[in-house]
């Protein structure tokens, strides 16, 4: 027997369609922009909230069927603490109705006639969520949304006669489910163009009922699959966006903002979605436009499918296919959708802001003293008050500080403008293996813990290995590895202690030196490559390990080694006009200048000058790239230093630098 369904559809407001679950009514906003629907639990599994404080929303829209409807959907209250964000809604209008009329009739007493029913009834009542900020980066979350569902059918009862008549009467057997649904989602922002997001649907149902073997094919469908999201921005004004359901659905739409007034901004948004429930292929279109300020939100949105929805269905059409989403199904009808959003932050209001933020040097990884003095930024600062305030800068570095880190405090009058220096600190941990752009993310913050204002800007930071070329920053290479080279110094060293204890301890530092050197080189290869204004340099044990290096690497390798072992060490930069040079060492022998005589009668293979503790002491050049043995590199770094330094007055002029590595 064929049935005829009757569709009455009661109230209704889904932010889906069909299989289609991540559809918004409000139209979709990507994570991160103003106007995301702040409790759209659909397209936000993850719970990802924008408020700063307090959030409302009310969402009240019509239905055009046969006869147009007009419902409350929705109303939700959000509230941030911290890094945590709470949500919860209450949805009167989010339900659906499905009546079948059967064909079966009753003939009653009074000659009238009573037609046997079949009734599903589908709502959500309410859903709440979570949201934790994990980092400027990383946001993850969870919704739980609570249902119910209920069926109802008609069905003749007998009744026995007690005399000669025999009656019927009708009976409704009904039964009802509720149930949790419960997802985790996770939001990525790459950079201010690039956000993703990776979210389930209907990871976990929990049933407070069971229903009859009979009216299972009735139930929602709950296949679980998952939400991949991909929102990128060309400017900061435009944005693509393309959402993909693991159910073979998805949606794909762009979004625009234009800002009126410096605190209003109106945004354009449309989406095409698809999904295997619904035909043609691109099932309809849901646009949107919102205006927006730091206080409220109005937006206009609706769904507009492309088949024709004022026809009948079968119940065995029904009873095969059945619904996975309340609202939005292909049952569903086009709707126009009204949503209110407002926001109350009783936190301080807004004392300072960025005007620019300029990136004055990239980050070499291994410079770690250098960006504790020198700032590595500087932002142009405006205070929005009308009093004196102070300001606290800090900085992130992405792939370098888990945390911000603070600079010095600056004092700014009111309404002046002031400009503020970030400094970093690197830890030894880092280990960036390639050069490459990251994020610096710049806050300022007055008087709460929450920054005022944030800004970013792409940096470069190079590799652990990489050097600016500037021969005085080669000391952090030096230093880096003290302790490596300590053990190295200190097993060669061990060869010769006998020989060492024999020794005046005037001249213990001389042929400590001495000895390091000519042990090095019996293992070391100079491998020519000239240092040009920037360069690649090897940790003192990766030249060992390698087995050789440049000037520059020798001279570090050799330089970390004995200030390990406590020989106090320089580097001679011999300059260039064509930005080639040349680096060598001083080593300091700890003789005083009346006892040069102990190593050599030659006074143009040494020079006086003053040790860290400020005494006059006698070092001496060695060419580290002359992998021969100790004398000969000596001779040959002498012979350079007094033409070059010395004969030419390359000190004099600059063309020579010594640089001390303490």
């Amino acid at each position: 027997m064929k049935e005829k369904l009757i569709l009455i559809f009661i109230m209704f407001v889904s932010i889906k369609s069909g299989a289609q679950s991540s559809l918004s009514l409000s139209g979709y906003w990507p994570p991160g922009n103003a106007q995301s629907a702040m409790n759209s639990f659909e397209s936000n599994p993850s719970a990802y909230s924008v408020i700063k404080d307090w959030g409302l929303t009310a969402v009240y829209g019509s239905e055009f069927s046969n006869d147009i409807k007009s419902n409350l959907y929705l109303v939700s209250l959000s509230k941030r603490l911290a890094g945590h964000a709470l949500s919860l809604r209450y949805t009167p209008g989010y339900q659906k109705e499905f009546l079948f009329e059967n064909n079966q009739v009753v003939a009653k007493g009074d000659s009238s006639i009573k037609t046997l029913n079949s009734r599903f009834l589908y709502k959500e009542i309410f859903g709440l969520g979570y949201s934790y900020k994990i980092s400027e980066k990383i946001n993850s979350g969870f919704t739980f949304r609570y249902f119910t569902q209920e069926f109802n059918s008609d069905a003749l009862a007998l009744n026995y006669p007690t005399d000669t008549t025999t009656s019927f009467s009708i009976n409704t057997i009904s039964e009802k489910e509720n149930y949790w649904k419960g997802d985790i989602g996770i939001n990525y922002f790459i950079s201010n163009n690039l956000s993703v997001s990776l979210s389930s649907i209907n990871l976990l149902t929990l049933s407070e009922e069971k229903i009859s073997a009979e009216n299972e094919d009735f139930k929602l469908k709950k296949e679980k699959m998952a939400l991949i999201g991909i929102s990128y921005f060309p400017s900061d004004l435009f944005n693509l966006n393309f959402l993909y359901e693991t159910g073979n659905s998805f949606q794909a739409g762009f979004s625009g903002s234009f800002r009126l007034f410096r605190n209003g901004n109106l945004s354009l948004g449309t989406t095409l979605f698809h999904d295997d429930y619904q035909s043609p292929y691109i099932a309809g279109i849901n646009p949107g436009i919102c205006f927006s300020t730091d206080l409220f939100n109005v937006t206009i949105s609706g769904i507009k499918y492309f088949s024709d929805r004022n026809i009948s269905g079968s119940f065995t059409k029904f009873r095969n296919t059945g619904i996975d989403n309340i609202i939005n199904n292909q049952y569903s009808f086009d709707k126009l959708i009204l949503s209110f959003g407002f926001t109350l932050n009783t936190l301080p209001e807004r004392l300072v802001e960025f005007v620019n933020v300029e990136v004055l040097k990239e980050i070499y990884p291994t410079f770690t003293e250098n960006y504790l003095n020198t700032p590595f930024a500087a932002g142009l600062v405006v205070n929005l008050s009308e009093k004196q305030i102070t300001v606290k800068p800090s900085s992130r570095i992405s792939g370098i500080n888990n945390e911000a880190i603070y600079s010095p405090f600056v004092l700014i009058s009111p309404k002046d403008t002031a400009k503020v220096f970030f400094y970093t600190i690197i830890p030894d941990t880092v280990r960036k293996e390639k050069t490459g752009i990251s994020n610096a993310d710049f806050y300022l913050t007055t008087v709460n813990e929450t920054p005022d204002d944030e800004f970013q800007k792409p940096i470069l930071v190079n590799s652990r290995n990489a050097w600016d070329g500037k021969v005085i920053n080669l000391r952090y290479f030096i230093k880096n590895d003290y302790d490596l080279s300590m053990d190295s110094s200190k097993e060669i060293l061990n060869k010769y202690k006998i020989i060492l204890d024999t020794l005046s301890e005037k001249l213990v530092p001389f042929y400590k030196s001495k000895i390091i050197f000519d042990n090095l080189v019996k293992e070391l290869v100079y491998v020519s490559d000239p240092r040009a204004s920037s360069d690649l340099v090897q940790f003192p044990h990766e030249t060992l390990k390698l087995k050789g290096g440049d000037c520059d690497d020798l001279t570090v390798c050799f330089s970390s080694l004995l200030e390990s072992v406590g020989i106090e060490t320089a580097i001679v930069d011999y300059k260039s006009e064509n930005e080639i040079g040349h680096v060598n060492i001083l080593i300091n022998t700890g003789l005083s200048p009346a006892e040069a005589g102990l190593i050599t009668r030659n006074d143009q293979k040494y020079l006086v000058r003053k040790s860290s503790t400020g005494t006059d002491e006698v070092w001496i050049p060695v060419e580290t790239t002359s992998l021969t043995n100790f004398e000969t590199a000596w001779e040959t770094g002498s012979v350079k230093f007094y033409n070059d330094a010395i004969g030419s007055y390359g000190i004099a002029k600059g063309k020579v630098e010594i640089i001390d590595v303490y």
